[in-house]
């Protein structure tokens, strides 16, 4: 096929002469060819720089995330450091009270409890805004599929900070049960203390002891099972520990009786009042005056007849007194 060729006529405004240019028809087409892939070029550059430019925006924005979160770590690893030695302290402080308290460890305690264990995560309290663990993992998962070494490094701390948290949790329930147990022995220990009657229920001198004597009325030998304590009429007769009044009345050989349970089994027993200050039922806490002091019932003279009874069985007042 004969190759074409095509003519250009270039035809000025104010000369009268006329200039033609003649080109193989393959040159032009060259030429189409040409501009074509320069434009095909371009539009690619075009859109690969705005591809960049998107990611590097997106980077920055990843960047700045990553920066944010380390912050965040750093102040969960003060949080714990933190934690970590107020658990020492309170642990020693739990070890203690053990000793003292005479507490046995419960065997498989934390085990048990471990079991039933709510996430670390969601029973932390107390974060700064912003940064609990929930948003953090939030925010780690939007960077999780980068391949960013900055954000693998932060997801690992993390996971680490969750483990953390978890194990603390556990030191937690268990120290909290260890000091549940002393304080419940405590506080029995001092309703058993405050129970006890270890000081006397009158001002006075005795003039009778427990154990076996004879009687001023016949002359009889029998068992005195209680204290007698002496001193004027209307002294002030005090309860030795704290109880409930379980009577308060006349009763035979006694006269104006009282009688005060302090539980454990212990009761305390006092006659020959003259004047009855309480009520039955009535709660009464060591020290209170209970009565006065008088010569009612079968007495000689004026004092109170005191009783200590466990279980029933009068024992020895002096073996519970603390004073002289």
């Amino acid at each position: 096929m004969a190759n074409r060729f095509y003519t250009i006529l270039i035809i000025p405004e104010k000369t009268s002469r006329v200039r033609k240019i003649v080109l193989p028809g393959w040159i032009l087409k060259g030429t189409a060819i040409g501009l074509s892939f320069v434009i095909l070029i371009g539009t690619v550059m075009v859109f690969d720089y705005w591809y960049v430019m998107n990611q590097i925006g997106e980077n920055k924005q990843l960047k700045m995330e990553n920066r944010r979160l380390r912050q965040q770590v750093q102040v969960f690893k003060n949080k714990i450091t933190t934690i970590e030695s107020t658990m020492e302290r309170v642990k020693t402080f739990a070890t203690r009270l053990k000793v003292i308290t005479n507490i046995e460890d419960r065997s498989g305690l934390l085990q048990t409890m471990n079991n039933n264990l709510p996430d670390a995560a969601t029973n932390i309290g107390g974060p700064a805004p912003g940064a609990t663990p929930a948003a953090m993992e939030a925010a780690l998962a939007e960077v999780g599929d980068s391949r960013d070494p900055e954000a693998v490094q932060l997801r690992k701390e993390y996971e680490q900070l969750d483990n953390v948290f978890t194990d603390l949790n556990r030191e937690t329930l268990y120290v909290e049960q260890l000091l549940q147990d002393q304080y419940e022995l405590l506080a029995d220990q001092k309703a058993f203390l405050a129970a006890l009657p270890m000081r006397k229920p009158a001002v006075g001198y005795f003039t009778s002891g427990f154990g076996v004597r004879r009687s001023p009325y016949g002359g009889r030998v029998k068992m005195h099972e209680g204290l007698d304590i002496a001193n004027r009429p209307g002294t002030p007769v005090k309860a030795p520990a704290d109880g409930i009044i379980a009577f308060a009345d006349s009763k035979a050989g006694y006269g104006q009786t009282i009688i005060i349970n302090h539980g454990y089994g212990v009761e305390t027993w006092y006659g020959h009042n003259k004047k009855i200050l309480v009520t039955k039922g009535q709660k009464v806490r060591r020290g209170d005056s209970i009565a006065l002091l008088g010569s009612s019932g079968r007495s000689t003279g004026p004092h109170v007849h005191y009783e200590v009874r466990v279980n029933g069985t009068p024992v020895d007042p002096l073996s519970y007194l603390l004073e002289n």
